[in-house]
C-alpha cells in the first residue's frame, strides 16, 4: 500500500509539472495572421473572379475600392494577382468610389486608362479576432482561438454611362486554435490587423500562482510523509 501512495504521489507530480511546461505544436507550425487572411481574402476573390461574366466588351478592368486603409489595400493586391490570372488587365482607379478612409488615394501608382470596366468593391465584414483565449486544465499552457471573416461586395460599372452589368457578394472564413506561446510569430506583420485586442482577465495572474504553489507544496507533504512512515 505505501509503494503504491508514492507511486501516485510521484505520478501527479510529474503529471503537474508536464502540465506547466510551455505547450510544442502538433505540427511543428502555425500560421501567422496575415497568411490566415490572405488565404481568406483569396477565397472570397477567387470566387468573385469566376462569376464575372465572360462576354465582357473588354479584358481591361480599373479597380475601384470604396477606401485606402490596409483592408483595400490587402484585398486589391489580391484581388489584382487574382484577375491577372485569369487574363485581365489590372488598373487601380485614381480615387476611392466611396468614403470610408481619411486616408488620400495614392495617385502615383495610379493608371490613366479611361477605357475598360470599373470594378467597385466594398469591405462588408474583415475581422480578424481571438474569441477565446483558455486553458484546458486549471494549470498548463493557454490556448487561443482564433476566427478571420471577410465578406466583399463588388459590382461592374460602365465608365461612360454608369450602367452596372454585373454585381456579387461572396464572403469566407477560418477557424483555428493554437498555442498562446507562438503569439509573437502568430502576430508577424506590419498591418494593425494582425494584431488584434487579447482577452486580458488579470485574476487569473493571481489566482493561478496561489493555487498551483498549494497543489505542489501539498504532493511534496504527502510523499515525504509516506517516506517517513
Amino acid at each position: 500500500m505505501l509503494n503504491y501512495t508514492r507511486a501516485a504521489v510521484s505520478a501527479c507530480l510529474v503529471a503537474l509539472l508536464g502540465a506547466l511546461a510551455p505547450g510544442a505544436r502538433a505540427d511543428g507550425g502555425v500560421k501567422t495572421n496575415f497568411e490566415v487572411m490572405q488565404a481568406v481574402i483569396g477565397e472570397v476573390c477567387g470566387e468573385l473572379v469566376s462569376g464575372i461574366p465572360a462576354d465582357l466588351p473588354t479584358r481591361e478592368i480599373r479597380l475601384a475600392p470604396f477606401g485606402r486603409d490596409e483592408r483595400y489595400e490587402m484585398i486589391a493586391n489580391v484581388l489584382t494577382r487574382t484577375l491577372a490570372d485569369k487574363g485581365y488587365q489590372v488598373y487601380l482607379f485614381a480615387a476611392a468610389a466611396g468614403g470610408d478612409s481619411t486616408t488620400a488615394p495614392d495617385t502615383t501608382s495610379v493608371a490613366k486608362s479611361k477605357t475598360g470596366m470599373m470594378l467597385e468593391f466594398q469591405t462588408i465584414e474583415f475581422s480578424l479576432r481571438y474569441p477565446k483565449i483558455y486553458r484546458s486544465f486549471l494549470v498548463g499552457g493557454k490556448t487561443v482561438k482564433r476566427s478571420g471573416d471577410v465578406r466583399v461586395l463588388a459590382k461592374l460599372v460602365e465608365p461612360a454611362n454608369g450602367h452596372v452589368v454585373w454585381m456579387a457578394e461572396a464572403s469566407s472564413s477560418y477557424d483555428d486554435q493554437f498555442s498562446h506561446d507562438d503569439l509573437a510569430e502568430v502576430e508577424a506583420g506590419l498591418y494593425a490587423f494582425t494584431k488584434p485586442p487579447r482577452e486580458s482577465r488579470n485574476w487569473g495572474k493571481i489566482v493561478e500562482p496561489v493555487v498551483v504553489s498549494g497543489i505542489i507544496v501539498g504532493l511534496i507533504y504527502l510523499f515525504f510523509s509516506n517516506q517517513g512512515d
